[in-house]
């Protein structure tokens, strides 16, 4: 044999091994080995493409969320969807708080956050910004409830995306049909405004048969956290609170009339427990609060629901959304297929499931997906689905870290308003005086 051929066989040799591992890598790629590019995204489990086994692990802070919960919310259906994904949970509580699981550096890769823990867990920059794997899958942001994606763009930097939002709910006004029935009271229409509310109030505010009924209350807490006004808690520039203002004060005096309507005043050891007024006492004609109310309270209750009313100048205006986010943990070894499971619970499969059971209301912009709410659940058929979704929802307003120092003492000066113990401009003065004290206190540790 030549050196001329035993050259050309070496040259041939090399050239078949190159192609045989350049092969091998782009079978990896496709299979999504080290990341999973497009293809991977593409396949989902229902190709022929094989996809290597990965244990993925949820982990959802300030929530009592047990593992069968999760596993019934979303992770049976991920598996389905994914067959080579494990879904884990790590459940809150004791041993597992966020400093524990931090600290202990569990593998983590998807956070679940309600809107009130997003400031505190985003303050820790253990999300991962999405924005390049947005691009690289072509996820269509597009879809998703214009409030909620700009709150992430708001509260990212640099154009950062660090979450999703997978389900949503709403400020509703419930109302029991048994109170108006009995006092030949109207029921609540679509559209009123507070004042006519207020109005409507007053005919249920009466004393009988040695029962004391009340029109209307809610929450404040809640109804503070998800104000139509869109009003924050705490300057995000100062990091100072911002409640004493004219607009806070108009929300007080709006909700505090309510309280305080001649012959039927709430007495204060009730203040916070308006919920049990509605759904245990069942003294009360009309609540507001979120639709979560409504799916148990129905169960045992002739009640129905309208959207909430607005103020005269701000028409239409619902509550600010109160969503559910997901991140992808930073330190996640398995970026891609988080996202890629992201991306499928704001799919329309999913979102219809959480429709249908309950667990919350679309985040994508398919009003006919509204439709689904409750299907599942026998106690609200034939309810005013519609009602729990505001048609303008307000826009959710800036977040920070010490939201909470602040709104507690916005909440204590309306009920000191409400209950007629202090005016509106000293409760507030008062209230952000004390906010202002706690928020450099915190700042100091």
């Amino acid at each position: 044999m030549s050196y001329e051929y035993k050259g050309e066989q070496k040259m041939y040799t090399r050239k078949r091994l190159l192609l045989s591992a350049l092969a091998a890598l782009l079978t990896m790629s496709a299979c999504g080995g080290g990341g999973g590019p497009k293809g991977a995204a593409a396949d989902n489990g229902q190709g022929n493409v094989k996809r290597e086994p990965v244990e993925i692990t949820f982990y959802r802070p300030n929530n009592a969320t047990t593992e069968e919960q999760f596993m019934d919310l979303m992770g049976n259906a991920i598996k389905e969807k994914f067959p080579f994904v494990t879904p884990k949970f790590i459940p809150w509580g004791t041993g597992t708080k966020t400093e524990d699981v931090i600290s202990a550096g569990l593998d983590l890769d998807i956070i679940l956050l309600s809107i009130g823990y997003y400031p505190q867990f985003q303050n820790l920059n253990l999300s991962t910004d999405l924005s390049e794997m947005i691009k690289k899958y072509n996820y269509d942001t597009s879809r998703l409830e214009t409030t909620n994606f700009d709150f992430i763009k708001q509260f990212g930097s640099g154009g950062r995306i660090d979450s999703l939002p997978i389900f949503t709910t709403a400020e509703v006004l419930m109302y029991n049909k048994d109170i108006f029935d009995k006092f030949a009271v109207p029921y609540p229409t679509d559209g009123m405004t507070w004042d006519d509310l207020y109005e409507l109030s007053k005919k249920l505010s009466r004393t009988d048969g040695g029962v004391q009924y009340y029109g209307f209350m809610t929450s404040i807490s809640h109804m503070l956290n998800t104000n139509q006004m869109s009003l924050p808690f705490v300057d995000t520039k100062t990091m100072q609170p911002a409640i004493n203002t004219d607009k806070y004060k108009k929300l007080a005096e709006n909700f505090a009339r309510f309280y305080n309507i001649p012959g039927a005043e709430l007495p204060t050891a009730k203040y916070g427990k308006e919920a049990d007024l509605f759904t245990k006492e069942k003294n009360l004609a009309m609540y507001a609060y979120f639709n979560s109310t409504m799916v148990n309270a129905a169960k045992d209750m002739n009640i129905d629901a309208v959207p909430l009313p607005s103020f005269k100048e701000m028409p239409g205006v619902g509550s600010q959304m109160y969503s559910t986010f997901a991140s992808v943990y930073s330190n996640s070894k398995h970026k891609d297929v988080a996202f890629e499971i992201l991306a499928y619970l704001t799919s329309d499969e999913m979102q219809v499931k959480f429709a249908k059971d309950g667990t919350g209301m679309p985040i994508v912009k398919n009003t006919k997906l509204l439709d689904a709410f409750g299907q599942d659940l026998p106690q609200l058929k034939g309810k005013n689905i519609k009602a729990f979704y505001p048609a303008k929802p307000a826009p959710v307003s800036p977040r920070t870290i010490y939201d909470d120092l602040a709104s507690k003492h916005a909440v204590t000066a309306l009920r000191e308003v409400a209950q007629q113990v202090s005016d509106v401009n000293t409760a507030f003065r008062k209230a952000e005086e004390q906010a202002a004290k706690d928020i450099e206190a915190a700042k100091k540790k």
